[in-house]
């Protein structure tokens, strides 16, 4: 039997994840994201958060491979990756971020204006910086594992790695991803760097 797969599409608000995972991932594999159960439910966002974790922990009790669409600015996506490796899970890791949070302001407002959810802009810029710190942390614990930087017209790679091994590494890293990618460099084997 195949191990299952929890994949973790993570970034700051109004950086691309809900894009990423509707044009490469939505299709095959179930979505747990909070913003669309609170929309579906009609319920709040602290509600849809409890219905994500019980959701996830289903899909963890069955073995059921699944993608979990995060800002990974709280205290329980770490551990939860953690729990799902420890039972046998193979992490994959797409992290999305922009420039600034002031980027992701504005995507949010666009988001708005389309009919999407808003984020207050306070929250957004709390959590643009705690879920570049949380990074490294997720990516320690990925078999798999993407950077982008979505700050342009394209989503452009910064980094890939996989087993603990760096597969590509962008010459263009920008000044949000410098930190990260340098802890992250620091704890990897580079194993055939394409630049």
């Amino acid at each position: 039997m195949s191990r299952p797969q929890l994949w973790i599409v993570a970034g700051p608000n109004g950086s691309g994840k809900s894009t990423l995972v509707n044009r490469y991932i939505r299709t095959s594999l179930p979505v747990v994201n909070p913003d669309d159960i609170a929309r579906d439910q009609k319920i709040s966002p602290i509600q849809a958060g409890k219905a994500a974790l019980e959701q996830q922990n289903s899909y963890l009790a069955s073995r059921k491979s699944f993608v979990l669409e995060t800002t990974l600015s709280g205290k329980r996506e770490l551990p939860f990756a953690n729990k799902a490796k420890d039972q046998g899970y193979r992490i994959r890791v797409a992290f999305i971020a922009v420039r600034d949070p002031g980027v992701s302001m504005m995507r949010v407002a666009q988001r708005v204006a389309g009919g999407g959810h808003d984020v207050p802009p306070a929250d957004v810029s709390r959590r643009f910086s705690r879920s570049i710190e949380n990074l490294p942390g997720l990516v320690a614990m990925a078999d798999r594992a993407f950077i982008f930087d979505n700050s342009g017209k394209r989503r452009r790679l910064l980094l890939s790695l996989e087993n603990g091994k760096a597969k590509f590494v962008s010459t263009r890293i920008p000044v949000w991803a410098q930190d990260s990618i340098d802890s992250i460099l620091g704890t990897v084997k580079s194993h055939k760097i394409k630049r």
